[in-house]
C-alpha cells in the first residue's frame, strides 16, 4: 500500500495494521500507549491513539511522532516525506510475505538451487506474475452489449 500524499492518520493507522508480531492481530490502542510509554517515557492515552489514527485529531505532538516512530521501529521522516514511507512500507511489505510460512519455504527452497536454477525460478515468477497482470485487466473490461 504505497500512496502518494497521505495523511499522518493513514501512515500510523498503516503501521498499526501491519508491524506487529508475526503470531497475533495488531496491537490495540491500548497496548500501543503502554508500549510506547514504557519504551519511550511519552505518554498518551489509548483513546488519543485511536483519535490520531483515525484522523479525529490532527495535530500530533512532536513528541508523540517521535514516540510513535521508535514503537513501529521506523524513522521519524515515515510520517512526512513519501519517498520514505513507501521505502518502510515496501520493507515491512517483505516482512509480513516473510512471515507466510509458505513463501519462506519458497525462499528457502530456492536458495538451495544454483544460480542458473534460480533464475530460470525468477523468470517463471516474472511470467506467471505478467500473466496474472494481463488477466486481472482483462477481467476489469466491460463486455460488449
Amino acid at each position: 500500500m504505497v500512496s502518494e500524499e497521505r495523511s499522518f492518520a493513514e501512515r500510523l493507522a498503516h503501521l498499526i495494521a501491519t508491524v506487529h508480531p508475526p503470531d497475533r492481530k495488531p496491537y490495540s490502542y491500548r497496548e500501543i500507549a503502554h508500549g510506547v510509554a514504557e519504551q519511550t517515557g511519552v505518554t498518551m492515552s489509548a483513546t488519543h491513539v485511536q483519535q490520531l489514527a483515525v484522523g479525529a485529531r490532527k495535530d500530533p505532538k512532536r513528541s508523540h511522532i517521535q514516540a510513535f516512530a521508535q514503537f513501529f521501529g521506523v524513522p521519524v521522516t515515515y510520517f512526512f516525506d513519501d519517498e520514505v514511507a513507501g521505502e518502510v512500507d515496501r520493507q515491512v511489505e517483505d516482512v509480513v510475505a516473510w512471515r507466510d510460512s509458505e513463501a519462506r519455504t519458497l525462499a528457502q527452497r530456492a536458495m538451495r538451487l544454483s544460480p542458473r536454477d534460480r533464475e530460470t525460478v525468477t523468470a517463471l515468477l516474472d511470467q506467471l506474475s505478467s500473466y496474472d497482470d494481463t488477466r486481472s485487466r482483462a477481467g476489469r473490461r466491460r463486455k460488449p452489449e
